[in-house]
């Protein structure tokens, strides 16, 4: 006498086996994207930090130079005060 469930558990397995060769390639595609998310998210850090880098030394040149020209106006002021 054969097994009645015998039918339903190849069906079962068969699907358990398609289901597995559509995991394989998911699986590789999302490996590989988390890998280039990852890549992709260090370059944006690195950028983020040298913009910032770069911004910090914006305005430090920015002080500087309204420093300077500060100091010029003090100079020109008493230049003139003198001659008045």
């Amino acid at each position: 006498m054969a097994d009645p469930l015998r039918k339903e558990v190849a069906n079962v397995r068969k699907r358990i086996d398609m289901a597995n060769r559509e995991l394989k390639p998911l699986g590789q595609s999302c490996q590989k994207k988390e890998k280039e998310y990852k890549e992709a998210l260090e370059m944006f850090n690195e950028k983020s930090r040298e913009k910032a880098q770069l911004v910090s030394t914006l305005m430090e040149l920015m002080t500087e130079s309204e420093r300077k020209r500060m100091l010029k106006l003090e100079e020109l002021n008493k230049h003139v005060e003198f001659l008045n």
